[in-house]
């Protein structure tokens, strides 16, 4: 049986500092809607998760999350099996 890993909201937000120039200043708890992160770059980060993560998870779906926190929350109750790192 393999254990669940929780995804960190950290690895979130850090992926989205690399990958797509959030400011450095962003928390987890940032609204998406604040770093006026469009819906392009939700379903960016929707691939890059779903290939790091090994569950699917749509830009629709990150929208709905709002933040880095809840968004890692979505992936780890889905079963994610690892957490997301910069590319």
């Amino acid at each position: 049986m393999t254990s669940r890993i929780p995804v960190e909201p950290q690895a979130v937000l850090d992926l989205l500092k690399t990958q797509f120039d959030v400011p450095a200043d962003t928390g987890v708890d940032t609204e998406f809607a604040d770093l006026a992160l469009d819906s392009l770059v939700l379903i960016e980060l929707g691939v890059i998760l779903t290939k790091q993560c090994g569950v699917d998870v749509t830009g629709d779906e990150l929208a709905t999350a709002g933040t880095a926190a809840k968004a890692a929350e979505l992936l780890s109750d889905r079963g994610a099996h690892s957490t997301p790192s910069a590319r």
